[in-house]
């Protein structure tokens, strides 16, 4: 084409060159035409569908109880006439309720009724797991109690025995030493069985003191320790007289010398 030639602007260049170009507008506002002409598209489209009639007559009632009555309203003028204002509240002092009990449609096919039995039924049943709970809680508690009370007396029921031993065994030797005789067949530490056998007729000891509880036995016999022997298995002497041992021994219980 020569310079002389006049441009066809009808011509396939300049229709190609300008399909995708909105004269006049930058890309970015271009972009954001685009984007509200689709919005707007899709809100027309939306708009545009046909809603079901459930869902129609659902919107319709709701509008409608929406709606505050007027005076053309024949159970609204009487109110009216029976002295009641527009945007009060019910009775004498306008305190009462001012918006009418809203309406609840049952949408299933329950009975009436139905959903407050099942709300009470969950009520109880969830009162019933809460104290099942409780209960649970509460022996579980009780029995880390026993636990620890059955823990704490095996403890002392083993101190008791270890020290009763050891007041058998001095008990001995000091009754020995004295040359005195076994006055309780406890007070000693248990014979063995051959023996037992020969010494069976000589011991005068009371055989009821046998039952004694091993607590009992050990009360007894440091109480026959102290006013025999002067001596005290926890401080592991002899003392000289009544005096030195009141006055250097902490007490008769193994208690007294922690």
């Amino acid at each position: 084409m020569s310079d002389d030639e006049e441009d066809d602007y009808m011509s396939d260049i300049f229709v190609s060159q300008s399909n995708d170009v909105t004269p006049g507008l930058p890309k970015v506002d271009r972009l954001a035409r685009k984007g509200k002409v689709e919005a707007k598209h899709e809100q027309d489209k939306e708009r545009n569908k046909v809603k079901p009639m459930k869902q129609r007559e659902q919107e319709n009632r709701e509008e409608g109880m929406a709606k505050a009555l007027d005076s053309s309203n024949i159970g609204f003028a009487l109110l009216q006439k029976m002295g009641y204002k527009q945007g009060t509240g019910l009775g004498k002092e306008g305190t009462g309720r001012a918006e009418p009990i809203p309406i609840s449609l049952k949408a299933d096919r329950g009975g009436l009724g139905r959903d407050n039995h099942l709300k009470r039924q969950n009520d109880i049943k969830k009162t019933i797991l809460e104290e099942k709970t409780k209960k649970k809680i509460k022996v579980e508690q009780r029995l880390r109690e026993d636990f620890r009370k059955h823990m704490s007396n095996k403890f002392v029921d083993k101190k008791v025995q270890s020290d009763l031993y050891k007041s058998q065994k001095a008990c001995e030797q000091l009754d020995k030493a004295k040359g005195l005789s076994c006055i309780q067949i406890w007070f000693w530490p248990e014979v063995p069985k051959e023996e037992e056998e020969e010494e069976e007729d000589n011991n005068t000891g009371d055989v009821d003191c046998i039952t004694l509880e091993p607590y009992d036995k050990l009360i007894q016999l440091t109480q026959y320790l102290r006013s025999e022997h002067l001596y005290c298995i926890w401080c592991g002497t002899t003392y000289n007289d009544d005096t030195d041992l009141s006055s250097n021994c902490p007490g008769d219980t193994a208690e007294d010398h922690d």
